[in-house]
């Protein structure tokens, strides 16, 4: 049974913004439209946002794929079976194959980021990481070994965020703070916050928003924590490290983010343990 890390996708070059971003609102879990018309034409819609995206790659083209080839190669030494790896609106495209098993890298559970990968029907498609104990216990490591080394005033958990019109019908609200809640009471944290990130549109997404949080630390040690990302991408190199960084400078705040786990050999291990469950 051939295994398969998957990710949403990237954009690392002018190219690729149309594509990517076409795909992505072309997906019905993703944009809630049913009627296959009225999808493309919102999808086609959507690629106004492409310029505003392609300016982001003078700062920040996303590393993820060269990121992800690389998780793919240590666990393919480290498991010794079959390891490739796709992504639901990036080459190469997650494509039907009944004998695969399909390891998300996600933290939380969404249909936004599932329904794709059910569509192809393979022989199994793992549970979001924060279901695994291998991956909660090394996850209230690397948050405590950054908290100790910066004694922060206060830590910022950030998620991705939803359009509240999807995230009422699943649990990704609930599930988000029952895992940081957790996190933040295994380490005794005094003085934390649950916020949202990456929201896009004018229409009413989940909150607070992590700018909002972040505007009411002026002058603090500041820790963030980007809950929905395992690997390095957009979200965490341009919106965190520079957007939000750029905004915390200016309100005096000292901002440090945890990093991502990537291809670091303690997460490939991790990893290694959850996929030994099943083959």
């Amino acid at each position: 049974m051939n295994i398969t890390i998957v990710n949403l996708g990237y954009v690392s070059k002018k190219t690729e913004c149309f594509t990517f971003l076409y795909k992505m609102f072309s997906d019905p879990h993703i944009s809630n439209i049913k009627n296959p018309i009225l999808l493309k034409m919102f999808a086609t819609l959507m690629l106004s946002r492409a310029f505003s995206t392609c300016k982001i790659l003078k700062k920040a083209p996303s590393p993820l794929l060269s990121i992800t080839i690389s998780q793919a190669k240590k666990l393919q030494n480290i498991t010794q079976k079959s390891v490739d790896y796709c992504f639901s609106y990036s080459k190469p495209i997650c494509s039907y194959s009944q004998n695969r098993l399909i390891l998300p890298l996600y933290t939380i559970y969404s249909k936004t980021l599932y329904g794709s990968l059910f569509a192809l029907r393979p022989k199994k498609i793992l549970p979001p990481l924060s279901v695994f104990e291998e991956f909660v216990d090394f996850y209230i490591q690397k948050v405590s070994d950054k908290y100790i080394e910066i004694k922060p005033d206060a830590v910022i958990f950030s998620n991705h965020s939803l359009p509240v019109k999807i995230a009422k019908g699943e649990s990704y609200e609930k599930d988000t703070y029952i895992f940081c809640d957790m996190i933040a009471k295994n380490l005794n944290m005094k003085n934390y916050y649950i916020a949202f990130q990456s929201k896009l549109g004018p229409i009413k997404w989940l909150e607070p928003s992590t700018t909002t949080i972040l505007a009411s630390l002026k002058e603090k040690n500041v820790l963030i924590v980007p809950v929905s990302f395992v690997t390095d991408n957009t979200e965490t190199i341009y919106e965190i490290d520079f957007v939000y960084a750029n905004k915390a400078k200016s309100l005096n705040i000292k901002l440090t983010r945890l990093n991502c786990f990537n291809d670091d050999d303690e997460f490939i291990e991790v990893l290694n343990k959850i996929l030994g469950k099943y083959i």
